[in-house]
């Protein structure tokens, strides 16, 4: 089946990381196929489509949270990026650095379509439940 290119792949994971910080809600919605699949974290709740993108977004910066992504490592293997990701921001007031593992899956249109993450929360911290593993 049709494969991204190596620079569609680079550039949608430079749009994610970078509308992100931005605050640029539109251009980072934007970068999403409409059959979007979030495992974020992978062993929670499966999330999908446009209404994924829009909670994803609004449960990660609410109470005033900020949240800061740096891409610290990345590997491309055919349609797919591997990132070590480094998150800093703040949960209830105190300052959080998560580091994480994220698989993005990039189609043929240089959308991403599938995004599986790897973290655990900081020791004694509580995640939003959104962004939790079941048990």
């Amino acid at each position: 089946h049709p494969m991204p290119t190596k620079q569609q792949i680079d550039h949608a994971i430079n749009e994610h990381f970078d509308a992100w910080n931005a605050q640029d809600q539109a251009r980072w919605s934007a970068n999403f196929s409409d059959d979007i699949v979030f495992e974020d974290p992978y062993g929670g709740l499966l999330k999908e489509g446009p209404q994924a993108v829009q909670h994803s977004w609004e449960n990660s910066f609410k109470n005033g949270d900020v949240w800061t992504l740096e891409c610290l490592l990345k590997q491309v293997c055919l349609d797919q990026a591997a990132l070590v990701v480094r998150s800093t921001g703040s949960l209830n007031g105190k300052p959080v650095v998560v580091e994480g593992i994220e698989i993005y899956t990039v189609n043929d249109s240089g959308k991403v379509c599938h995004i599986r993450t790897y973290f655990n929360p900081p020791e004694g911290m509580e995640l939003d439940p959104y962004f939790s593993q079941q048990t």
